[in-house]
């Protein structure tokens, strides 16, 4: 039996085009993934009273596009010799690859609701973060388009008051808290908590 080759390393430049290979890839399949649960958002509000239904928010990212190696400059951002901007790429795949999972996770989460018994009045309506029922606990709309409770937003703010999306891993800001009466406060009763064109910053 012949001893086991090691797979020879690829160069710099090869290495560069093969992380960027996998930022596309993991940027389509979790557009995949935010517009599969779009559609079950849509699915869940199809068959509700208006009043009672909830206006879905997608945002796809940006797909990137492959670009050529510059090793003239030493300090530009795709410079396959600069160890900085090889990091960042990785650092960047990394998150890519968390949000897919992440995504598949909340997609199957509501699915999951859809068929639960007895059934939940706003299967889509929970936070990502904990999954906590939206019925129980105030959620608040993400300007990137995710659920947050108030629990959760405590956790998640830094020291300069700044909210950093669980999901996104990155800063974002609030539209709208959630048109759902709590059940605790009005058991059996759905009503907006927000005036008219109010929202929260």
């Amino acid at each position: 039996m012949s001893p086991s080759k090691t797979p020879t390393p690829l160069d710099p430049i090869s290495t560069w085009r093969a992380w960027q290979t996998l930022t596309i890839i993991y940027t389509i399949l979790l557009n995949r993934q935010i517009y599969r649960r779009w559609l079950l958002e849509q699915k869940c509000m199809q068959n509700r009273p208006l009043r009672e239904r909830f206006r879905p928010v997608i945002f796809l990212e940006p797909i990137p596009t492959l670009r050529k190696p510059n090793t003239k400059t030493k300090e530009a951002t795709n410079n396959p010799f600069n160890e900085t901007t090889m990091d960042k790429l990785r650092t960047r795949v990394a998150l890519l690859r968390a949000r897919v999972e992440k995504g598949k996770e909340l997609a199957s989460e509501i699915e999951r609701r859809m068929v639960q018994d007895p059934p939940i009045r706003f299967p889509t309506h929970f936070c990502h973060t904990c999954v906590e029922d939206g019925e129980r606990v105030e959620v608040l709309l993400t300007t990137c388009g995710h659920r947050v409770c108030r629990t959760c937003i405590k956790y998640g703010v830094d020291e300069n008051g700044v909210y950093e999306c669980s999901i996104c891993f990155a800063p974002t800001g609030f539209v709208a808290r959630s048109p759902v009466v709590l059940v605790k406060d009005y058991p059996g009763e759905v009503a907006p908590i927000l005036k008219e064109g109010e929202v929260v910053v």
